[in-house]
C-alpha cells in the first residue's frame, strides 16, 4: 500500500483502549431503548433511571425505576420479552468494573422489583457487551468481547459462560422468536493489524452448551468500492475497539428467513436469506462520503413485510451529524436496492418532530404489532404506536407515547400502522367524465365550477372604408336579394317599388285615354298635378312628375341612412345591431390604436392625466381558488410580501369553502398594484388545481367623463394527467397593461371622453406548475408556496375613438347627393329628350312608312289587275 493512501486511511484508534463512563453520551455501549405492545423503557445513566411508559397512554402510567437496588453504575442496554410481559432486563458495569446482568418485573403498575441481578464471572470490564433474548422470553443470551452467557430467567434462574471463540467483536444481535439461532454482528479480526466487518449466524443449542458458529455473511467483500471512495480505503486496526462510528444493528424475520445488517460505517444495510449467507438479496447505501445509514435497523412487526431504518447523515471524516430521519420500506412490495424508495419518511410535516425529541436519532426499536421506539442523542424516548385503520399516530403530544387523529380529507389507510393516510388515487376514484377527480381528490367537482373568467379587453379595428362618401354609396345602390332584411332597407327596393307603381299608373291613364276618350278631366288635373312636381323635365311632361316622386324616394332614403348612421357613434352607447343598413355593424366609428411610453405623472398637464390616476387608484382584490384540496379555512396558513429586504404580512380579507368544501378561495385586498406576495400553505395536503385572477370595482368622475372600467379575470391552470398536484413551490407572473380609450366628441364643441381598464398577461409553464404525487413522495411534503409576482408594462395602450362622420358633414354629403342625384336624372331626361326620342320618333317613322307601302301594294297571282283610285 502506497504512502499517500495510508495518510488517507481512516482510522478508528482512540488513545486507550479501556472502558470509559460518559453518562451523558446515549449512544455509548449499547442500546438504551426498548418496548413490546405494552411499554416502552428507556435508560438514562446520567439521572440514573429507567423510564417506563405504558401502552396507551393514561394517568399514572409513566413510571420511573431507580438504579439504587441495582449495582449499576453505567447500564449499557436493556431488553423487553417479546410477549406482552411487564418486564426488563439489563447489563451493566458496577462501580468496580464488573460485567452484570438483571432484570425487574412488575405487575403492571409503576412498582418493580429487581428479580435478579449477577456478576458475569470474573472477567475485565467489556466494551462491547451485547444482550438479546430468546423466542419464549425464558432466558437471555449476551456476547462480549472475552465472554458468551446464558442468563435463564425461567423456570429458575441461573446463568452460564463461556469464553468468545468466534473471533468476532459483537457490536448487535438478534434472536427474534426463536430458540434455535440468532445473528450477530461485528468486527473480526483478520490479522494482528486489521480487523473487518463480520457476521454470524449462532447455533445457540441449550444453556449447557456454548454457542457455536454456523455460517458466516462477508459484510466486508460484497459491496466493491471505487478508487476514490473512501470506504475502500478504510482501515480498522483493532476489533475490540469501540467507537461510536462502529455500531451496527440486526433484526431477524424467522417468518420470512430473512435477517437485516446496517452497517453504518459503510453508510449501507444488508438484507439476507437464512438459507444463504454469500451473496445478499438486497443492498442499499446512500453514496461516499458520509456515514450513518442503518445505524439502527428493525423490521416493522411480525408479518416483516416492511423494514424500519434509522438514516442518519454524518460526515465521514469527523463523523459530524448533519441529519437524521426514520425510513421506512415496504420490502415484500418494492425490494431493496438502491432505487427502492421509502413509503415513509419520519419526520415529516403531518408526523412532525416531537416536542421532546432532538433531532439528531441514535436508536430505532419496534415491536411484533408494529410500534416504534426511537430514542435521540440526549437519551429522549418515544413510542410511535400503531393505529387503526382510516388514522395517523399523531407526534404533537405533550408525553412520550403518540395518540392518533382521523385521515385529512382525501386520505385513506385501511390497515392498522404507523404510517400516514395517503391520498386517493386518480384510479380509485369512481369520478364521472365531467367531474374533475385527480390525485387526493376530497369530494366531486365539475370542471365547469371553475372555468377561466376572460374579460373581452379587445379594441375594435377601423372598418375597411372609412369616407362617409362611399359608405353611403355602398349602401344606397345595394341590393342583396339573399337577405330579407337587405332587401327591405336597401333604398332601390323601394324606388323599384315606386316604380311599379308609377307604370301602373301610366299604363291606367293610357287606357283610361283610350277607351274612354271624351271623360279628360280627371287625367287632364292628374298630369297637371304631375307636371307641377316635376323636377327633371321641369314640368315639361307629366311622366317626369311620376319619375320625379322615384327620385324623391330615392333622396329620402339616403337622408333616412345618414341620419340613422350618424347616430351610430359613440360604440359603447350602442346596443345591438343596427336595423337601417344591410350590414347590421355597420357603425359610425374609426379606431386608431398606438403604444406609447409611460409619462412622470407630476411633469405632465395633460388632459388624460386624469384617467392615469383613476386608474392608479383603482382597488386590486387578488383572488386565489385552490381546487380539489384537503385544506380548510381552519388551516394555518399565510400571505406575506416581500418588500425588498422585508417580508410583511398581508391579511387575508375573506376565506370559504366552496362546491362541497372541494374548493377553498381566498380573497386578498392588495396594497398595491405592483408587489411580488406569497402564499404559504402549511401541512402535508395536495392541491389539484389553481384559478387565479385580479378583481376591482368601476369607478368615474366628472359626470361620467372619465370612467375606469370594472376588472375581473381569472386563469385556470389544470394538469393533463389526474396523477399530478400543484408542486411544491410555483411562480405566478401576472403582467398589466394599462389601456387608455378616447373617445371624441361628436360634435366639434363637444369634450372628449376617456375610459381605462387592465390588460393582463398570466402564463406560466404548466410542466413546472405540477409534479407526479405517490406514496413514495407524497410524505416529503412540508408546503405547497404560491408565489404571485404582479409587474406593471412601462408601455400603455392608446386607443382613440373618431366618427367617420359628424353631423356637418353628413348634411353637406346629403344635399351634395341631392343635387347630384337631381342633376343625373335631368342630364338622363336631356338626353332622352335631345337623342333617345328623336332617335325614336325616326325609327318610328320609318317603320311607319314602310308598313303603309305595304298595304297599298297587295302582290296577287292574276294576270289583270285593277287599281281603284278616289275620287
Amino acid at each position: 500500500m502506497s504512502f499517500e493512501k495510508i495518510i488517507l486511511m481512516f482510522l478508528w484508534i482512540p488513545s486507550v483502549l479501556m472502558y470509559t463512563k460518559v453518562s451523558t453520551d446515549y449512544d455509548l455501549y449499547g442500546i438504551k431503548i426498548a418496548l413490546n405492545d405494552r411499554f416502552l423503557v428507556s435508560v438514562d445513566n446520567l439521572f440514573l433511571v429507567w423510564y417506563v411508559e405504558y401502552f396507551p397512554h393514561a394517568n399514572g402510567s409513566s413510571c420511573r425505576v431507580l438504579y439504587n437496588s441495582t449495582s449499576c453504575d453505567f447500564v449499557y442496554s436493556v431488553i423487553v420479552p417479546t410477549s406482552n410481559n411487564i418486564s426488563f432486563i439489563y447489563n451493566c458495569i458496577d462501580f468496580q468494573g464488573n460485567n452484570l446482568v438483571g432484570f425487574f418485573i412488575s405487575n403492571g403498575t409503576c412498582i418493580f422489583h429487581l428479580k435478579d441481578e449477577q456478576i458475569i464471572s470474573n472477567y475485565s470490564t467489556q466494551d462491547n457487551f451485547i444482550i438479546a433474548i430468546n423466542g419464549e422470553d425464558t432466558g437471555v443470551y449476551g456476547f462480549a468481547d472475552d465472554f458468551i452467557f446464558f442468563y435463564q430467567l425461567f423456570p429458575t434462574i441461573d446463568l452460564i459462560s463461556w469464553p468468545n471463540s468466534l473471533n468476532i467483536s459483537p457490536r448487535a444481535m438478534d434472536i427474534n422468536f426463536n430458540e434455535k439461532y440468532a445473528v450477530i454482528a461485528g468486527y473480526c479480526q483478520s490479522s494482528a493489524t486489521i480487523a473487518v466487518e463480520c457476521g454470524f449466524i449462532v447455533q445457540l443449542n441449550t444453556s449447557l452448551s456454548c454457542p457455536y458458529s454456523t455460517s458466516t455473511y462477508p459484510l466486508n467483500t460484497v459491496v466493491q468500492y471505487s478508487w476514490n471512495d473512501p470506504r475502500s480505503i478504510r482501515l480498522i486496526t483493532n476489533s475490540r475497539i469501540y467507537t461510536s462510528q462502529s455500531v451496527m444493528s440486526v433484526s431477524i424475520c424467522w417468518q420470512t428467513q430473512q435477517v437485516l445488517i446496517g452497517v453504518q460505517s459503510l453508510n449501507t444495510v444488508f438484507l439476507y436469506s437464512l438459507n444463504n449467507t454469500q451473496t445478499p438479496i438486497g443492498i442499499r447505501q446512500t453514496g461516499m462520503n458520509l456515514m450513518g445509514y442503518g445505524k439502527s435497523v428493525a423490521w416493522l412487526d411480525k408479518t416483516c413485510q416492511k423494514a424500519v431504518i434509522l438514516a442518519n447523515v454524518y460526515s465521514y471524516s469527523s463523523y459530524e451529524w448533519i441529519s437524521s430521519s426514520v425510513h421506512v420500506y415496504d420490502i415484500q412490495s418494492d425490494g431493496f436496492n438502491d432505487s427502492t424508495q421509502p413509503i415513509l419518511v419520519y419526520p415529516n410535516a403531518q408526523q412532525t418532530l416531537h416536542q421532546s425529541m432532538n433531532p439528531s436519532f441514535i436508536r430505532i426499536i419496534c415491536s411484533p404489532s408494529g410500534h416504534l421506539g426511537l430514542l435521540d442523542r440526549f437519551g429522549n424516548g418515544i413510542a410511535i404506536l400503531s393505529v387503526p385503520p382510516n388514522t395517523y399516530a399523531n407526534t404533537n403530544t405533550s408525553i412520550y407515547v403518540t395518540s392518533y387523529l382521523p385521515c385529512n380529507r382525501g386520505t385513506s389507510r385501511d390497515y392498522y400502522g404507523i404510517e400516514l393516510c395517503y391520498p386517493y388515487s386518480s384510479s380509485i376514484n369512481n369520478c364521472s367524465k365531467e367531474f374533475y377527480c385527480p390525485y387526493g381528490a376530497v369530494g366531486e367537482v365539475s370542471y365547469s365550477s371553475f372555468e377561466s373568467i376572460e374579460q373581452d379587453q379587445e379594441y375594435p379595428e377601423s372598418p375597411e372604408n372609412i369616407v362617409f362618401d362611399d359608405i353611403l354609396m355602398q349602401n344606397i345602390f345595394s341590393f342583396n336579394t339573399k337577405s330579407i332584411h337587405c332587401l327591405l332597407v336597401s333604398p332601390i327596393t323601394w324606388v323599384l317599388l315606386v316604380m311599379i307603381i308609377v307604370c301602373i299608373v301610366v299604363i291606367g291613364m293610357e287606357l283610361s285615354e283610350k277607351f274612354y276618350p271624351h271623360q279628360h278631366s280627371i287625367r287632364d288635373r292628374a298630369k297637371q298635378i304631375f307636371r307641377k312636381i316635376d323636377l327633371i323635365g321641369e314640368g315639361e311632361v307629366w311622366i317626369g312628375g311620376l319619375i320625379t316622386t322615384a327620385v324623391i324616394v330615392f333622396i329620402i332614403s339616403a337622408y333616412v341612412f345618414s341620419n340613422a348612421y350618424l347616430h351610430q357613434y359613440p360604440i359603447e352607447q350602442l346596443k345591438g345591431n343596427n336595423s337601417f343598413a344591410c350590414d347590421v355593424t355597420l357603425r359610425n366609428a374609426k379606431f386608431t390604436t398606438t403604444t406609447q411610453k409611460r409619462w412622470d405623472p407630476r411633469r405632465t398637464t395633460k388632459e388624460s392625466q386624469l384617467i392615469f390616476d383613476l386608474l392608479d387608484s383603482q382597488l386590486f382584490t387578488l383572488n386565489i381558488d385552490l381546487i380539489q384540496t384537503a385544506y380548510t379555512c381552519n388551516d394555518q396558513f399565510y400571505l406575506q410580501r416581500n418588500d425588498g429586504y422585508k417580508i410583511i404580512s398581508i391579511s387575508i380579507t375573506t376565506c370559504t369553502m366552496n362546491y362541497n368544501n372541494t374548493i377553498l378561495s381566498l380573497e386578498i385586498v392588495l396594497p398595491i398594484h405592483e408587489l411580488s406576495v406569497q402564499l404559504v400553505l402549511l401541512g402535508l395536503k395536495t392541491i389539484g388545481a389553481i384559478r387565479l385572477g385580479l378583481s376591482a370595482p368601476e369607478a368615474e368622475i366628472e359626470d361620467g367623463k372619465f370612467i375606469v372600467m370594472k376588472l375581473n379575470f381569472a386563469s385556470t391552470f389544470i394538469s393533463s394527467s389526474l396523477d399530478q398536484v400543484l408542486a411544491e413551490s410555483i411562480v405566478f407572473p401576472i403582467e398589466l397593461t394599462k389601456i387608455i380609450n378616447r373617445t371624441d366628441p361628436l360634435d366639434n364643441n363637444g369634450s372628449p371622453k376617456f375610459s381605462a381598464i387592465w390588460s393582463y398577461s398570466l402564463t406560466a409553464n404548466s410542466d413546472q406548475l405540477f409534479t407526479n404525487e405517490n406514496r413514495y413522495t407524497f410524505f416529503y411534503r412540508t408546503q405547497t408556496t404560491i408565489n404571485i409576482i404582479i409587474t406593471q408594462n412601462i408601455f400603455y395602450i392608446s386607443n382613440l375613438q373618431q366618427p367617420i362622420a359628424r353631423q356637418t358633414e353628413v348634411i353637406f354629403r346629403c344635399l351634395l347627393f341631392t343635387i347630384v342625384v337631381l342633376e343625373v336624372f335631368g342630364l338622363i331626361f336631356l338626353l332622352v329628350k335631345l337623342l333617345l326620342i328623336p332617335i325614336y320618333h325616326l325609327i318610328y317613322d320609318r317603320f311607319y312608312q314602310t308598313l303603309a307601302r305595304k298595304k297599298q301594294i297587295q302582290p296577287s297571282n292574276d294576270l289583270a289587275v285593277v287599281v281603284v283610285g278616289q275620287q
